[in-house]
């Protein structure tokens, strides 16, 4: 139900007063937001830093030779590298890459283009100066390429006879010597006499020149190379066109020859040619022919080296695998190169991640953790988003959670690597359910179970596949929370510790089966340290909860149970300076705890604080009502600003006492505001009568407590259970009907005062406190028995009584219109019963 605002009388402002306007909605919504981000991102960065992984080595430093002290197993499985078998096929690679050689077909070209040239010269020059003879020169060689065995070819050799005669003085002329030599200079080889003398019989004819460029292209075309000696015939060559880039494998070398093989080839070419029978033309085509040829493969030596260098980047890296639990070294074995490429392989893999982008996703990955959770406590627990303390203290313990939670991972996996109990089983030891406990004892239960399931997550982030230790840290974290309100006394921790180590194992257990594993030693294993989990985890709280009760001053549900000890040295001496107002709070106490149980509030602190509200009382017992003996009321005496300051000093007094006994902070603030700042009805109205108008201005705050007002559900129940209290004891005949107007009319006058409106108490939640009030009073009542001679005893006490105590006679002395506006606007709300 939607709590309605203070209801103002326009009336009641004074002249001059104003209505404080409020800050700037948007402006108050940006101050709400700035503190818990800054405690979000604290949170977070911290959160980051624990979980993301390091770059130290679990291993200890060893080098060749060392004697190892201990077993060293793989935590997982792991592919290393065989640098030896990786340089020996790296190595056969660059052995077997072939050689590159640039096979220039275009000097085939060029020469067969140069003896072309060089021959047109000659019959150019033999048509110019002789043209008649050279065409009977052409004629009789077109008869012998025709048949060489018919009767012309005798008719030929007499015709190239008389050609010949005719011819010679031409051929032997100084002008012809002049072009053969023009002729060796086109070809760019110098012949002898013999060959030029073979030459001019023949007349350079065509046959000779097309038999040369063929025999060249031929030779050539193979691809020659200056020599083999240097060439590794088994790997082959590898081809690299000039010219068009174009390559080609020949893989055997031996398809390729020099020059000396060459020079053989054109020499047999030259004897199957259509000379055959012509040795002489023979001598002098190979002749030619071997003096033009030149290598067309020359050895690249930068490609070859080029291509090696990619055979061997090419080359793959050889593994093999080492099995998770594989031993890598056993105690007291001599270190080997093998040890320690396989140890140095384990340290590489562990921090070979990208350190940045792992960090980056852990840190985006908790930052949602902590929106979800803060959207959470901001929709269904609004106050807490207001409490600082309790957002530093949230964020705290979750830190602390996943810090020793790292430390006994990173201590664990070191024990782990040497010893005979696998890595996986000492992880069950783990205590992850520190934080879900120590925020079910602090805080509620649904804000510790929402913090269990945030920490299961943290922890599966923080261990590496640690999806099975999540599940134990979610299951502890349940455990602990349904233990939350059964911490009567701070051994029970040790009970509910034990209690998470069983539920760690019944984790555990199923998970084993689904690996096959529940049968096994290491089964056996994570029972046990799963169980050793749940007594760590209660030591740790054991610990640290009195230190966080102490810095934090918050309230554990142990801390009350030990504070509502009736032992407790205040309530001691309170029962004995002032045993009436020590009943009064024992009352109140219970009033308060069924109030506060009715609308969901604390009901073991509302209790508690009630039993030590008035011990400010202790300092001046006699000056209180209920602590009076016969008729004198050392009241009567006194002027009434005098008794108000009395009564008023209470709770100085009270915080003095509590502050000097170390009591909470926050049972300190119900004593500071369990009167708010009500007016103290019967001496203001007394001090009111005899007011002498001529001697001072009256002050009504005079006679009004300093506050502040109650500012939890808490608070504002002990203070409308200590006026009801104290109220009833004026009944004169307590039937349930008027305990119920009694009760009704103390909070409405509460209400329409103002005290109530920072205590959060919605009108459904006061319509629950009256049931609870009246059903306890009703009990308490029910068989009390009305004895005639404290009739007039009662009646002369009466009046003075409640106002003393707890201002209950201020819903009576008020104006009766005020009163009526505040029971009717109470009763439109619903609240009267």
């Amino acid at each position: 139900m939607k709590k309605i605002g203070k209801i103002i009388n326009i009336k009641n402002l004074k002249k001059g007063d104003t209505v404080k306007k409020p800050l700037s909605i948007s402006l108050q919504k940006i101050i709400s937001y700035i503190f818990p981000g800054v405690i979000a991102f604290i949170v977070t960065t911290a959160l980051t830093f624990i979980i993301s992984p390091t770059f130290r080595s679990p291993y200890p430093a060893l080098k060749t030779g060392d004697i190892s002290s201990k077993n060293i197993r793989a935590p997982e499985d792991t592919l290393i590298e065989d640098k030896v078998s990786t340089i020996k096929s790296k190595k056969r690679a660059e052995e077997t890459s072939p050689d590159v050689y640039d096979f220039d077909i275009r000097l085939t070209t060029d020469i067969t283009k140069r003896v072309s040239a060089a021959f047109d010269l000659m019959v150019k020059f033999y048509k110019g100066k002789v043209p008649e003879l050279y065409s009977s020169i052409e004629k009789e060689d077109e008869m012998s390429e025709i048949d060489t065995e018919s009767s012309l070819v005798e008719e030929g050799r007499k015709l190239k006879r008389e050609i010949a005669s005719k011819l010679s003085r031409f051929e032997n002329s100084s002008e012809f010597r002049s072009k053969e030599r023009e002729f060796q200079s086109m070809l760019k080889i110098e012949l002898s006499d013999k060959n030029l003398k073979a030459l001019r019989w023949h007349h350079y004819k065509k046959s000779i020149k097309d038999n040369i460029s063929g025999f060249i292209s031929q030779v050539m075309g193979i691809g020659v190379m200056g020599s083999k000696e240097f060439v590794d015939m088994d790997k082959g060559i590898l081809l690299r066109e000039i010219g068009t880039d174009t390559e080609r494998i020949l893989p055997d070398a031996s398809s390729v020859i020099d020059i000396r093989q060459a020079n053989e080839l054109i020499k047999r070419l030259a004897e199957d040619s259509i000379y055959k029978e012509n040795r002489p033309l023979q001598t002098v085509i190979a002749n030619i022919c071997q003096k033009l040829i030149q290598p067309n493969l020359t050895f690249n030596k930068n490609e070859t080296e080029k291509k090696r260098r990619e055979a061997v980047e090419r080359e793959k890296p050889v593994f093999y695998q080492i099995k998770k639990g594989e031993m890598i070294i056993r105690e007291g074995e001599k270190v080997t190169e093998e040890h320690i490429l396989k140890l140095n392989a384990l340290e590489l893999k562990q921090s070979s991640t990208n350190y940045f982008m792992t960090t980056a996703g852990y840190s985006i990955f908790i930052m949602l953790l902590m929106y979800l959770f803060w959207r959470y406590i901001k929709g269904f627990k609004p106050l807490l988003t207001e409490d600082k303390q309790s957002l530093i203290l949230l964020g705290l313990i979750l830190i602390f959670n996943l810090a020793q939670s790292r430390i006994f991972v990173d201590l664990l996996k070191s024990i782990g690597y040497g010893g005979s109990v696998e890595i996986s089983s000492y992880m069950y030891s783990i205590p992850y359910a520190v934080a879900p406990m120590l925020i079910a004892i602090l805080f509620e239960m649904d804000i510790a179970l929402i913090f269990s399931v945030l920490n299961s997550l943290l922890i599966g982030l923080l261990i590496k596949d640690g999806f099975y230790y999540s599940l134990v840290a979610l299951s502890g974290g349940i455990i602990s929370i349904y233990r939350a309100n059964q911490h009567k006394k701070r051994s029970s921790i040790l009970k509910t510790g034990l209690l998470i180590g069983i539920a760690n194992a019944l984790t555990i257990i199923p998970l084993d089966l689904i690996n096959n594993t529940l049968l096994s030693k290491s089964g056996f294993h994570d029972v046990i340290f799963g169980l050793a989990g749940g007594i760590i985890v209660a030591i740790i709280v054991s610990g640290i909860l009195p230190l966080i009760e102490s810095i934090f001053h918050v309230t554990s549900d142990i801390k009350l149970l030990e504070l509502s000890d009736l032992n407790h040295p205040l309530l001691s001496e309170l029962v004995v300076q002032a045993p009436g107002t020590y009943h009064h709070s024992i009352i109140v106490g219970n009033l308060a705890e069924d109030a506060a149980e009715a609308i969901g509030a604390n009901p073991l602190f509302a209790r508690v604080a009630s039993y030590f509200h008035d011990i400010g009382k202790m300092k001046k017992p006699e000056y209180f009502v209920e602590n009076q003996h016969g008729n004198i009321n050392i009241h009567d005496g006194l002027a009434p600003s005098m008794s108000s300051l009395i009564l008023i000093s209470h709770i100085k007094d009270g915080v003095e006492l509590a502050k000097a006994h170390r009591l909470m902070p926050k049972i300190i603030d119900v004593i500071k505001e369990h009167h708010g700042t009500g007016l103290i009805t019967y001496f203001y109205n007394k001090a009111k009568e005899a007011e002498d108008p001529s001697l001072h201005e009256f002050r009504e705050e005079n006679f009004r407590y300093p506050g502040p007002m109650p500012r939890t559900k808490e608070s504002a129940i002990v203070m409308l259970a200590d006026s009801v209290e104290a109220s009833s004891r004026t009944l004169d005949e307590p039937t349930p009907s008027r305990i119920r107007g009694l009760v009704q009319r103390i909070i409405d006058d509460k209400f329409i005062d103002g005290q109530l409106d920072h205590s959060n108490l919605t009108l459904n939640d006061l319509h629950k406190i009256t049931n609870s009030f009246v059903r306890i009073l009703t009990g308490i009542f029910h068989y009390r028995v009305e004895y005639p001679e404290i009739e007039k005893e009662k009646e002369e006490r009466m009046g003075l009584h409640g106002a003393i105590d707890s201002e209950s006679q201020s819903s009576e002395d008020r104006p009766k219109e005020d009163k009526k506006v505040g029971q009717s606007d109470i009763k439109k709300a619903g609240l009267s019963g």
